[in-house]
């Protein structure tokens, strides 16, 4: 009986300690996950009558990687999990009567985040509602290739142009201490 009854003592203290350990053994931060990309809109071939209610198209792909960022890439393979809070997103470049008309901003392998109308350099920084089950998918994809491809994509109502798109996602990251 008193081994069972020490059995009963000793097992819950040695589970609460794994616990305790693993809670030291672990470092938490936030940080921010930025992407810069760049689009050209450039002025198509065909004859197209430049009138105010003409539309060009742009579609632009960027992928980056974890291993890339300093904050980061000494936690790498020692990462326990990522998640992203929020996003921003601000267009820059943008000159006096360039819009985007739309603009569509996704993650491979998870769909759209948002979709945002009528950018200018008046309104050039967004903080946007973003769809959050796109959100945690594209979560999952950089928790487990430790990378996210984005495409931005959409219309502008003048060509050549160009602009930047800069997304800051805030993160969470939970590691295993160096």
């Amino acid at each position: 009986m008193k081994n069972t009854l020490l059995l009963l003592l000793i097992i819950p203290a040695l589970l609460f300690s794994c616990d305790k350990v693993d809670e030291l053994n672990t470092i938490e931060f936030d940080t921010t996950l930025s992407m810069d990309i760049p689009v050209a809109v450039v002025e198509p071939t065909a004859q197209i009558a430049k009138s105010g209610q003409a539309e060009f198209t742009f579609s632009q792909t960027q992928t980056t990687r974890l291993s890339d960022i300093d904050e980061i890439s000494d936690y790498l393979n020692k990462l326990k999990s990522i998640a992203i809070n929020d996003m921003e997103i601000a267009f820059s470049n943008l000159g006096e009567g360039e819009e985007i008309i739309s603009i569509e901003i996704s993650v491979t392998g998870a769909g759209t985040i948002v979709t945002l109308n009528n950018i200018s350099a008046t309104n050039n920084v967004q903080n946007p509602d973003i769809d959050n089950a796109v959100l945690m998918q594209a979560t999952t994809i950089l928790n487990a290739t430790k990378e996210i491809e984005l495409t931005v994509s959409g219309t502008t109502n003048t060509a050549p142009m160009g602009f930047i798109v800069n997304m800051d996602f805030d993160c969470h990251i939970e590691a295993e201490a160096i």
